[in-house]
């Protein structure tokens, strides 16, 4: 396993919101952090990001922790991070949003040029303002800025928010590519789920700051099984999270 979490707790000041999450993920895997509002996905990304400091537990990639060490290194070390919102530079570029993070990369112009083949419309406005895209171009701009960086894990929160169907199956098929190539990949999912979840590979199921199952994600394409998923309907002695 690439990235592995034992019994982390973090969470903002003094209010705790993960309790003790453990999880794994594999190179080339694809997996899907799914829950109810409130339990905690968004406030997982960011630990492991070094977004946020972590009061128990420990975080490791590759065999070297991680926690504690402050998101800049942990991107130096191989974390690819896209946040749900915020997840672009809008007073720069295109091309100077990728370079931010290819520049710390090897072979960075190689990796900027991967992104314009992939998406052609990167390199029509490479010279636009990143506020001047719309919401599908702007997510599409932040995953390839997360991806030009060369990362070893990409945490994605929630990045097909509000898109339509065809930036959602964009996205979805390139992610697969990208796992195909050997990088890890930890998926936060609150929209189309079907869509992601048929090319994941397993899927935890957050609680109250917990996570409550792990199960293949085939098994979460049953509707009555993603309806329990999202209504929180797991276990008893829900806590609030994040």
């Amino acid at each position: 396993m690439i990235l592995e979490l034992s019994d982390v707790q973090s969470g903002y000041g003094k209010i705790t919101i993960l309790h003790g999450v453990s999880m794994s993920v594999a190179r080339g895997e694809i997996v899907t952090v799914l829950g109810p509002n409130g339990a905690g996905k968004s406030t997982l990304m960011k630990a492991i990001a070094g977004h946020l400091p972590t009061s128990e537990g420990k975080i490791d990639l590759d065999g070297v922790r991680i926690d504690g060490s402050g998101a800049s290194k942990a991107a130096a070390a191989g974390v690819g991070y896209v946040p749900q919102e915020r997840n672009v530079f809008e007073e720069l570029s295109v091309i100077e949003n990728l370079r931010v993070t290819a520049n710390a990369a090897r072979e960075a112009m190689n990796t900027i040029d991967a992104m314009f083949e992939k998406f052609p419309f990167l390199k029509e406005r490479k010279n636009q303002r990143a506020d001047t895209l719309s919401g599908g171009e702007r997510q599409i701009l932040a995953i390839s800025a997360a991806l030009a960086g060369r990362p070893r894990v990409l945490l994605l929160d929630e990045p097909t928010s509000g898109l339509a169907p065809l930036f959602v199956q964009d996205i979805v098929d390139w992610i697969a590519d990208v796992a195909e190539e050997g990088t890890a990949v930890v998926w936060v999912v609150e929209q189309s789920p079907e869509t992601i979840l048929r090319v994941s590979d397993r899927t935890y199921v957050m609680d109250g700051g917990q996570i409550s199952r792990e199960i293949p994600s085939s098994e979460l394409l049953d509707p009555e099984e993603l309806r329990k998923v999202f209504l929180g309907d797991q276990r008893e002695g829900h806590q609030d999270g994040a």
